[in-house]
């Protein structure tokens, strides 16, 4: 058995990598198949359904290229109308038979973006979640530096593995530098979590390989280049020193973020900085500069977070500030403090919101010396 499952799953392997005898045979096999469940409805008419013809189609829609999968289909369609020809025609076989024919177009229509892409079976889902799972490598914040915590929470419209939202870390030790950058695509849905996958691998190819000032420029010059009608996207970019608690901010047209100060409890927003990437060529992006001690949080948050249609966008982050202030206030420890902070946010603030929602929180744990 185990001898006979590994020569299966070479065999798929063959299939699956486009080995044009292993697609024959394939297609051999599931002809075969759909002549044996063709004449069992005319053999035995009152045990065996003539839907099961359904099958092979799916099955081939999955691992057949187009030309093949058409052949199949066709055959399928063709041993429905035999046994309603060969049986009494009125009745079930004719719904059947039109069943077959809307789920053979079905097939086709899905298989036809398989085609499009050279990918059968699985492959393309296989590709996807590598993909998901390299941008959330991406993602990545340090567990345990110095004396600050880092907590994020990404939640994608719709519950998907994919967002227009993407967030992005570089730490250099030999340089004392950490460097966030948060990017909201414009729109919703696949395309705009298509463009952020783009944007993230080569966004990824940038922080922490030019200095900060020079990032959200080359930023914006690439999105300039792609020329992306009608879409643009919004970015805030981090560059910290966590040995000394200083700071610069990036804006390009996005939410302001947010700094808590211990000493005196108030809030301070950031100024805003340059606009949107991709609607000006050569545009400046200003950086603002600051310093968080002992005790102080800063709060970098997409528009899905706080945008409530119809609404000032002010209220929206006046209600993340009033659920944050408990967090920050906190004189908790810091291993207390990585249970999960921006994800307990993004649930109070935005539960039900058909936006996707970002939340990175950065404490500099303690008290005010």
């Amino acid at each position: 058995m185990p001898a006979l499952m590994a020569r299966v799953r070479r065999w798929y392997r063959r299939l699956l990598d486009g080995d044009a005898r292993a697609g024959r045979d394939t297609l051999v096999a599931l002809l075969a198949l759909t002549v044996v469940l063709g004449l069992l409805p005319i053999v035995l008419p009152y045990s065996w359904p003539p839907s099961a013809l359904v099958l092979p189609r799916v099955v081939g829609g999955l691992v057949l290229p187009r030309g093949r999968l058409l052949v199949l289909v066709c055959a399928a369609l063709a041993g429905s109308v035999l046994g309603a020809v060969v049986q009494d025609p009125r009745g079930v076989r004719l719904g059947v038979t039109v069943v077959l024919a809307a789920t053979g177009a079905t097939v086709l229509v899905a298989n036809r973006f398989r085609h499009r892409l050279g990918l059968l079976g699985t492959q393309g889902d296989s590709m996807l979640l590598e993909l998901a799972e390299h941008t959330r490598t991406l993602a990545r914040l340090p567990d345990r530096l110095l004396d600050w915590h880092f907590d994020s929470a990404l939640a994608p419209a719709g519950g998907a593995s994919f967002s227009g939202d993407f967030l992005l870390c570089a730490h250099r030790p030999e340089d004392d530098l950490l460097e966030l950058l948060l990017v909201d695509v414009s729109g919703k849905g696949s395309r705009a979590a298509a463009r952020s996958t783009h944007l993230s691998g080569a966004f990824a190819m940038l922080l922490g390989r030019v200095p900060p000032e020079a990032f959200l420029p080359a930023a914006n010059d690439h999105l300039v280049r792609m020329g992306w009608e009608d879409h643009f996207a919004t970015a805030v970019h981090l560059a910290l020193r966590p040995t000394t608690g200083e700071y610069r901010l990036f804006n390009a047209g996005h939410p302001s973020p947010v700094r808590y100060r211990r000493a005196d409890n108030t809030w301070e927003p950031s100024p805003s900085g340059g606009p949107a990437l991709g609607l000006l060529p050569g545009a400046p992006y200003p950086g603002t500069t600051g310093r968080l001690t002992h005790g102080d949080s800063l709060l970098l948050f997409s528009d899905g977070l706080v945008e409530v249609p119809g609404r000032d966008l002010d209220e929206g982050v006046g209600r993340l500030l009033a659920a944050a202030e408990p967090e920050v206030r906190s004189h908790r420890t810091q291993q207390e403090l990585t249970r999960g902070a921006a994800e307990r946010l993004v649930r109070t603030v935005a539960r039900n919101v058909s936006d996707d929602r970002t939340l990175v929180l950065v404490r500099r744990v303690g008290t005010p010396g």
